[in-house]
């Protein structure tokens, strides 16, 4: 085999992150090439490689020379190669920032390279995405006989992290207890892990529930309060 058909350049890495997943690391992404990226990547036999939560591209070492000549558009603005940002999860859209990036943009070779001399063998340019959880409410609806004549709903660290909200009837008839966090909070996969339902009644409070469940996409609504419309997620408890 010629050797020469074994020689890469690793031209760009695109890192993505997303604080909803444990330690930033997106699930089932992919970046799909715009039209014009796709003919140009075609054309210069350039080879992307993505795995969800890293692109590269590289480019077959003995078309180095042809690439570096189209580095620069046409109005010699440097060329810059773009990317849709896809999700094959159906929440997606639910637990991340609507002001995310939908579309990514990298400049074909780093602005540092000044001459094609100092292309070969230079490690790629990298560029890291975050894409930002989205922020909501976090409201919990305790349903069911808790047995609680003062109930609150705490946060290690923060007491007065939630507030008690008047009680809401559901369509079904019953009856929920309603908290509500004071501020919005990410949705992710972690979440604070120390809420717990106690009952501050009598001479020493007790703890009804010291491990809640968190925030999930599904219980993602539009809700109106006050005149205004605002995401909620709601978090349904039984005792």
């Amino acid at each position: 085999m010629n050797p020469r058909l074994m020689s890469w350049q690793a031209l760009l890495v695109l890192r993505l992150r997303h604080g909803f997943f444990a330690e930033g690391r997106p699930q089932r992404l992919r970046l799909r090439a715009s039209p014009e990226t796709a003919a140009f990547v075609a054309r210069h036999q350039l080879v992307e490689r993505c795995d969800g939560t890293e692109l590269w591209l590289h480019a077959p070492a003995d078309r180095l020379d042809l690439l570096w000549s189209e580095r620069l558009q046409a109005e010699g603005r440097p060329r810059r190669l773009q990317w849709q940002l896809e999700s094959a999860d159906p929440d997606y859209l639910l637990y991340t920032d609507r002001r995310a990036p939908r579309t990514l943009e990298a400049p074909l070779i780093d602005a540092a390279v000044g001459t094609l001399q100092e292309l070969p063998g230079r490690a790629p340019q990298e560029l890291a995405i975050e894409l930002r959880p989205r922020l909501c409410t976090w409201k919990y609806l305790f349903l069911g006989a808790w047995d609680a004549e003062a109930p609150t709903l705490e946060m290690a660290g923060q007491p007065a992290a939630f507030r008690r909200d008047e009680d809401e009837r559901l369509p079904d008839g019953r009856t929920a207890w309603v908290f509500r966090s004071r501020r919005r909070w990410p949705m992710g996969a972690l979440g604070p892990q120390h809420l717990v339902l106690k009952d501050l009644a009598g001479r020493r409070e007790r703890i009804l529930q010291a491990r809640l469940p968190l925030a999930a996409p599904r219980g993602l609504i539009l809700e109106k309060r006050h005149g205004r419309t605002r995401p909620v997620s709601e978090i349904f408890v039984h005792p």
